[in-house]
């Protein structure tokens, strides 16, 4: 079979599911009356935001429909509207207006680039809305799962014995058994269509069993438009008096207004999290500004026709996932597959019972609340736990408990902006010096390797006109434009630039752009080389889009700032690693072991030296092995390493004119290193029993050879404490 029809069948499923759910949900507020609206608002809200997804959205495994958090946000908004107007008419002309205004909003946010800053909302604020969503709903809806009527308080259901029925308990419980099975014990994709059909087999049994009337609430009505049903005369009436409705009571039209922003803000963070989500599994790259503008469509749709908002969320996608789907043809059979559903059991949906209805909203909601949340909840309620705990960890306990309390005093859409607001406070204070860590100007850190004095004196020179760009945390539309014209006038006169990401956890593709535009205005003369870790910790958000950017510029891309470093100083020495063989003396000149000998004591002292080969890939000694003498590489190149745990860690490069091994001729202690030739190798060797027969026989020689060994190993000392601002 298909993947892509299976993925469609499976969501369509499930969806169907959810939407008759969350409806009920949406229109609890209105009573029993409410619920034919809600069945209604919630297939409206998946059909119309599956086909157009399907027929103007690109971004692959997306499906549109409705979702328990904006459901939530309708109740609140209809709890509102009803402290203003009990016309029947006007609230629904007010929900239509913020559902529809919400739409407005999302095409808003994506010419303003909200739609990227949905990508840097911490956990917390998700967590924090999840869990207040869950405690609102269940709490609303425990009167139902024990027995009672839905839409009984828990207060009523104390005071009001007597409507308790034992089948509505009984069929709840093995409802909620089946739910908990399928989404805690063995999680499956179809688990709230597996409960709901358990429960309504069960119900129907007592309904063919139980003499009498069954005494349980059902929906009893067929699901209509909340205005269908409303004459002519007076729904005009209504749109007439709106205006001064909304104008002359004090704060409807801000709740309005807000209501709209938080359903915006929802649709909006929901569905981009399930395209990253979808990108991240498949390895693709959502258009951000498409996608938006196609769910702002959809949603100024459904506020006029009196659907629930409709998202993409990542559950839904995840489910597409899980079977193979690569494509937005899933939501094609997504669409033909739930239209079919509908048809098929719209003649039965007046006969659904309202109980096993809200005992699956109430276990759904229940599920939001992760169980990493009620750990971190344990963890802060000690206080010898709560020092240890990360900053990020709290703040995400604060959230939550602030969410819970505001929305216990007021309602659940003040609750949700508080959240909303904490995380814009958060969003502010950690991006407000992101980005950008510093420039470094003629930075002491050089490459770890040796070289002839020279050349160190060359680089020295050149290295007065280098730049060091650290780059930290994360850079984003929001920053990258400042960032780029700091950089754009800071590194006029810089003649060689080190772009280092090292510290880089997110890029987007604006902050790309700024970069890419930079180095082919500012830096297409200078000698660039950039920094990209292979494995950073947490991995680096964006990363293959920078990799990509930088590798179209042309820029040269190392994993570590050790090798930049390196690549750079070849350049600046137009080094190739192939220069020709020096005579040995000359070799042993340019090392500087020579230094203030006399000619003489110079042919005495190279006499003493030997001509060894050493092939590419082969060690020249191993680190723990007995010293054997001292060497000086003639050409090719030498690198030194250092066993560390599991990994291998570079020490140092030797270049030619470099002496290797001095160390355990000095102390003769076991070689502290392994040093290996990076390429065919020539060198110079003097065996300890030379060197010790040179001191026995020429004090004076030997008393300068030790000077210059005592100089070099100053030397090395040096280059050591520059190396260590590479690895800060």
């Amino acid at each position: 079979m298909n993947t892509e029809f299976k993925a469609g069948a499976l969501v369509a499923f499930g969806g169907y599911a959810q939407s008759i759910v969350y409806g009920m949900l949406a229109f609890a507020p209105l009573g029993q009356a409410g619920l034919t609206y809600g069945i209604y608002a919630g297939l409206a809200s998946a059909l119309l935001g599956g086909l157009l997804g399907a027929l103007f959205g690109k971004a692959p495994v997306q499906f549109g429909g409705p979702r328990s958090s904006t459901a939530l946000i309708v109740a609140g908004s209809l709890l509102g509207f009803l402290q203003s107007t009990n016309n029947h008419n006007e609230l629904m002309l007010l929900l239509a207006l913020e559902i529809s205004l919400a739409g407005a909003f999302i095409a808003l946010a994506q010419q303003q680039g909200v739609g990227k800053l949905m990508q840097f909302l911490p956990a917390p604020v998700l967590i924090g809305m999840n869990t207040t969503l869950g405690v609102f709903s269940a709490w609303k809806l425990m009167p139902a799962m024990v027995g009672f009527a839905v839409y009984t308080t828990v207060l009523q259901a104390a005071n009001s014995p007597t409507l308790f029925s034992p089948v509505a308990l009984g069929v709840s419980a093995i409802t909620t058994a089946v739910l908990l099975y399928f989404r805690a014990i063995r999680p499956n994709p179809l688990g709230l269509v597996y409960g709901l059909a358990c429960g309504f087999a069960v119900h129907s049994l007592f309904l063919w069993a139980w003499p009498g009337t069954l005494p349980v609430q059902t929906v009893a009505a067929l699901p209509q438009h909340p205005l269908w049903a409303a004459q002519a005369s007076s729904l005009y009436s209504s749109i007439q008096q709106l205006p001064a409705l909304l104008l002359g009571t004090p704060g409807l039209l801000l709740q309005v207004l807000v209501g709209a922003a938080v359903l915006a803000l929802l649709v909006v963070l929901e569905s981009m999290q399930s395209m990253l989500q979808v990108d991240q599994a498949l390895g693709t790259r959502h258009n951000t500004r498409r996608e938006l503008n196609t769910l702002a469509v959809v949603n100024v749709l459904c506020g006029l026709a009196l659907a629930l908002p409709s998202s993409n969320y990542f559950s839904r996608s995840n489910a597409g996932l899980g079977v193979g789907a690569k494509s937005r043809q899933s939501e094609g059979w997504y669409i033909v597959l739930l239209a079919a559903l509908v048809l098929l059991t719209w003649p039965i949906l007046a006969q659904l019972p309202l109980h096993i209805l809200a005992t699956a909203v109430a276990i759904s909601s229940l599920f939001l609340i992760q169980g990493n949340t009620l750990r971190l909840i344990a963890q802060f309620a000690r206080p010898a736990q709560r020092k240890r705990m990360a900053p990020t960890e709290r703040f995400t306990v604060w959230v939550v408990f602030t969410m819970i309390l505001v929305t216990g005093l007021s309602n659940l859409l003040i609750g949700t902006l508080v959240g909303v607001l904490f995380v814009a406070a958060y969003f502010l204070q950690q991006q407000s010096n992101s980005g950008l860590r510093n420039i470094e100007f003629n930075p002491a850190a050089r490459s770890r390797s040796m070289r002839p004095r020279a050349h160190r004196q060359q680089l020295d020179t050149a290295f007065e006109h280098l730049a060091w760009v650290h780059f930290d945390g994360n850079l984003f539309f929001g920053n990258a434009p400042a960032i780029a014209i700091r950089l754009q006038d800071e590194l006029e006169n810089a003649q060689t630039t080190v772009l280092d990401f090292t510290h880089l956890r997110y890029i987007d593709d604006t902050a790309c752009d700024c970069i890419e535009r930079l180095i082919k205005q500012s830096l297409h003369c200078t000698h660039t080389v950039a920094v990209l870790p292979v494995i950073s910790q947490p991995p680096m958000g964006g990363e293959n889009l920078l990799h990509r950017t930088l590798k179209a510029r042309g820029i040269a891309i190392h994993s570590h700032v050790d090798d930049a470093f390196w690549h750079l100083e070849n350049l600046l020495l137009e080094h190739n690693g192939t220069a020709t063989p020096t005579e040995a003396l000359e070799t042993l000149i340019d090392s500087h072991l020579c230094d203030h000998m006399a000619t003489a004591q110079t042919h005495t002292f190279a006499s003493y030296w030997q001509s060894a080969e050493l092939p590419a890939g082969q060690a020249l000694f191993s680190e723990g092995a007995a010293p054997c003498g001292l060497y000086v590489l003639q050409q090719g190149q030498l690198s030194a390493w250092h066993h560390t745990g599991h990994s291998n860690e570079r020490l140092m490069r030797f270049c030619p004119g470099s002496m290797v091994g001095e160390m355990a001729l000095i102390d003769r202690k076991p070689r502290s290193a392994t040093v290996r030739a990076d390429t065919p190798c020539r060198l110079l060797f003097m065996p300890t029993a030379q060197f010790d027969q040179l001191l026995r026989h020429d004090s004076e020689l030997g008393h300068i050879l030790h000077n210059n060994l005592a100089r070099e190993l100053a030397l090395r000392v040096r280059l050591a404490n520059q190396s260590l601002a590479l690895i800060q």
